[in-house]
């Protein structure tokens, strides 16, 4: 899923000067050191000159789904196969540096030639960085063909276009502030089982605006602070017009730490400008972290919540926390095995307007279990053999599903 980014901020200055203050104040300690910065073309596999090139084959899928359509009735199966390109470069010029990352994914169902298509994503960084500041800009272009998350069952073809730009300010030598501005376009085709084009409800532009304070602990542990606002704007239905604002604490582990990967949990508000339509605030998250036990098995822990459009006319938005967790255990040789899950709820909020404001408020349950054996040819190339039940459960007719989708998948990093 890719689904919708809401990145909300506050209006009033107080937090922006609560974020600032608690940082500078931390940075006033010594200095025990200071992360490097990553330059990815130090890592480029092939280099020419002032470009390097990381290209990589990725055989994501080669299997079999048991419920293409994700149908409650009636399960269509078939055999698919997906494989992406990625290929990521680094120019030098200077003290410059233009990061470019192209996607190319295509994907095939042999019994059902209008679910195959073709996705491509591009996203491009231009960086400058200077003494005491790092100016960038960039933008992205995606566009495919796929379920934009949990909540719609067929494949869309959807496209995003963003712009961002900004500072990177180097306070101290523990103590960054990122300035930041952003702007995103989201368009959609085709239409819902009723007839609607999904164009009425999901197309809107966001325009973000903020900062995100990073302090550095030590090599291993950084603190950040996100605070940011957002205009949300709806180009066929401005009724769904909203601004808001979040406050996100949280760490970021390095690669080379006992536990490795972030944690943020924080404040989000989000104010409907029209009458009638919800307003939400609350808490939200986005953890991603994992260990390693006695170098042999990997426990990987996932949590989320935050708020994400819904295409529904009378339910303008939905509140979805997750919960996911793998294990993955080293066996002998180059083989290895993983078990996995994942649970989410969709909890819908209503327009005071619609003709269901009066019902119970709308719950819907996804979850997907799995697991699935490796086995490593050499340092470059992954081989995997997967097999997942999803399932969902929602109140709505013809919206439940479940479905087993297997098969084998595997990467290969050219030298």
């Amino acid at each position: 899923m890719t689904p919708f980014h809401t990145v909300l901020v506050c209006s009033p200055p107080r937090p922006w000067l609560y974020a600032v203050g608690v940082l500078v104040l931390l940075a006033a300690g010594p200095a025990r050191g200071q992360a490097p910065e990553v330059d990815g073309w130090d890592t480029g596999r092939w280099r020419f000159g002032p470009l390097a090139v990381t290209p990589t084959v990725e055989l994501k899928n080669l299997g079999w789904d048991s419920n293409v359509f994700n149908a409650t009735e009636d399960a269509k199966s078939g055999f698919t196969t997906t494989v992406g390109a990625p290929i990521d470069w680094w120019l030098r010029f200077g003290r410059g540096r233009l990061h470019v990352v192209d996607y190319f994914e295509g994907v095939y169902f042999a019994n059902y030639p209008d679910q195959s298509g073709f996705n491509q994503r591009h996203d491009v960084a231009l960086l400058m960085p200077l003494r005491r500041l790092r100016p960038y800009v960039g933008g992205y272009y995606l566009s495919t063909n796929d379920r934009p998350g949990y909540e719609i069952n067929a494949r869309l073809r959807h496209a995003e276009t963003g712009v961002n730009g900004g500072a990177v300010v180097h306070l101290s030598s523990r103590l960054d502030l990122d300035l930041s501005g952003r702007q995103t376009t989201y368009e959609y085709d085709d239409e819902d089982y009723a007839g609607n084009p999904y164009s009425t409800t999901l197309n809107h532009r966001t325009q973000a605006y903020g900062a995100q304070a990073r302090y550095r602990v030590s090599s291993l542990t950084t603190l950040t602070l996100i605070a940011d606002s957002l205009r949300e704007r709806y180009t066929e239905s401005p009724d769904r017009d909203n601004d808001g604002y979040r406050i996100l604490p949280g760490v970021e582990f390095d690669p080379l730490a006992l536990v490795k990967g972030k944690a943020q949990v924080g404040y989000r508000k989000l104010n409907a400008i029209a009458a009638g339509m919800p307003d939400f605030s609350g808490l939200v998250a986005n953890v991603e972290l994992s260990y390693v036990l006695l170098g042999t098995t990997r426990f990987a822990v996932g949590a989320s919540r935050d708020v994400y459009v819904s295409y529904e006319i009378d339910e303008p938005f939905y509140v979805q926390p997750g919960f996911t967790l793998s294990v993955t255990q080293q066996m002998t040789g180059p083989w290895d095995v993983q078990a996995r899950g994942g649970w989410y709820r969709l909890s819908y909020r209503q327009a005071a307007a619609s003709d269901i404001a009066s019902q119970p408020g709308r719950v819907d349950h996804y979850g997907v279990w799995g697991g699935g054996v490796g086995y490593r040819v050499g340092r470059d190339i992954r081989v995997g053999f997967n097999l997942d039940y999803v399932r969902r459960e929602s109140v709505v007719p013809g919206q439940s599903y479940d479905g087993l989708r297997g098969g084998m998948a595997a990467t290969y990093a050219f030298k």
